[in-house]
């Protein structure tokens, strides 16, 4: 068995204005320090598990909450334990859960290829954290009616993936037809998509139709899981 040191891996490097702050903020989630240099050049090097970044200091790099080309995914064995214990970190350290702007963090949440939270680190660097994601976690992605499956995947990938609750907004006039034709389970995954839109823009949810449609439902796994999504959106961050 090949012991770490001869492993290929792949260390990101990725720039901050400040290698300071960088450095602490990551040493709150858990992260080891493996080094810090401020001279000839600000570099710092961190650890967390198995998973190794490297930061250099660069004062031009002005972090934007609208925009950043610094991603790195990250793939983990337990993505909804990672989230946990990160989050907690953070609310521990800034007194609440940063939601917007940066640094932030995202809840888990179900795209089509893995499940997923976003971190956002005070340089402004995007991690995706994650781990691959099976037929059940693609539940509240997929409708079992053809003519409109793949519309709604549009509009679930725009709120979270891209996640862009304006932008998923803006797009819901061409979504009129779907909340008249969907029944059961489907009209309840596409209710559950508005009120989550509604949510993240601070917006009143409007939860009369849905909770009209899960009063009614049969007692099933899957309307048990509508049930936890709702009660999950509903919640707010302590």
């Amino acid at each position: 068995m090949m012991g770490e040191q001869n492993q290929e891996k792949v260390i990101p490097i990725m720039p901050c204005p400040d290698i300071r702050p960088q450095v602490a903020f990551y040493q709150e989630l858990g992260f080891e320090v493996l080094g810090v240099y401020t001279s000839p050049n600000p570099y710092a090097s961190l650890k967390w598990n198995s998973i190794e970044l490297h930061f250099y200091g660069n004062r031009k790099v002005v972090p934007t909450a609208s925009e950043n080309s610094t991603m790195c995914f990250l793939m983990v064995k337990d993505v909804d334990e990672v989230n946990r214990l990160f989050t907690t970190a953070l609310k521990k350290y800034y007194g609440k859960i940063p939601r917007t702007g940066f640094p932030k963090i995202t809840k888990v949440r179900n795209l089509i290829a893995d499940r997923r939270f976003t971190l956002t680190d005070p340089g402004g660097n995007t991690l995706f954290i994650g781990t691959k994601s099976t037929e059940e976690d693609r539940f509240f992605r997929t409708l079992a009616n053809p003519e409109y499956a793949k519309l709604f995947a549009v509009l679930y990938d725009v709120l979270y993936s891209k996640e862009d609750p304006k932008l998923a907004e803006r797009m819901l006039p061409r979504y009129s037809a779907i909340g008249s034709s969907l029944q059961g389970l489907d009209k309840a995954k596409y209710l559950l998509v508005l009120a989550d839109i509604q949510k993240q823009l601070g917006k009143q949810i409007e939860n009369s139709e849905l909770n009209q449609l899960i009063s009614n439902s049969e007692n099933s796994d899957d309307w048990r899981n509508i049930r936890e999504k709702q009660i999950e959106i509903l919640k707010q961050d302590d």
